[in-house]
């Protein structure tokens, strides 16, 4: 049984849930490429020095240096809460005063539970020196990475299971149908793998950008094929 054997309702369905996952698709990239780039509109490819950024470094320096850059007041602002987190973060010391100058400008105006500012984040604080700590650690935490990769891998696989199905039982090459399904399924395992192993591999930023651009690829692919074979009169 092919997917053209389908009644026009279920033919119906499938193409407006597909209609529904390529929006959402095409979303989740704009969105991924706002984050990363700290712009406020348009589609903003993630380079990989922004995605090294999130992956790599401590979380208060990629937020200064992606979605936060235009609270920075200087760029060397950065480099110096990066040397003092390199340094160990001891509350002690020149780099320590420097850094604290710079959070305490830049970033608790909005990073305070008592900030009245428009956009303030009062359930982020950075008031306190042990508030501040526990944004320095490189990378993604366990605790953080566990909760991303199973939201994630949850969410990503319930509706890609869906696609792929889909996908199987259209009539193109069964070849050509395995290649992309097993492509969506591995592209979308080795980006969430590289998310946490990074830290300790650099290299595999390359690995996020190279595996999430085939995950969202596939999908796309494998939406558009269906729809238009779905319609496509049985020969």
């Amino acid at each position: 049984m092919s997917i053209q054997q389908l009644n026009t309702p279920a033919k119906t369905a499938i193409s407006l849930f597909l209609l529904f996952v390529i929006t959402a698709t095409i979303s989740s990239v704009i969105l991924l490429g706002l984050e990363l780039s700290g712009e406020k509109a348009g589609l903003n490819i993630p380079t990989i020095s922004q995605i090294q950024n999130k992956y790599t470094m401590p979380s208060i320096v990629s937020a200064m240096k992606g979605s936060m850059y235009k609270e920075v007041t200087d760029d060397s602002d950065i480099d110096t809460v990066h040397n003092w987190i390199k340094e160990g973060a001891k509350k002690e010391g020149k780099l320590y005063d420097d850094a604290w100058k710079i959070i305490q400008n830049d970033c608790a105006n909005c990073h305070s539970k008592t900030s009245k500012m428009s956009r303030a984040i009062p359930s982020m604080p950075f008031e306190t020196y042990e508030q501040v700590m526990s944004h320095t650690e490189a990378g993604y935490s366990w605790s953080k990475m566990s909760k991303q990769a199973h939201i994630h891998m949850f969410g990503i696989s319930t509706f890609l299971i869906l696609v792929t199905l889909m996908f199987a039982y259209t009539t193109y090459k069964e070849s050509i149908r395995t290649l992309i399904i097993a492509a969506s399924f591995g592209g979308a395992f080795l980006d969430i793998f590289s998310w946490w192993f990074s830290k300790f591999v650099p290299q595999l930023v390359y690995l996020i950008f190279a595996m999430g651009g085939v995950m969202v690829s596939s999908i796309l692919l494998m939406s558009v094929l269906v729809l238009a074979n779905i319609w496509k009169k049985e020969g």
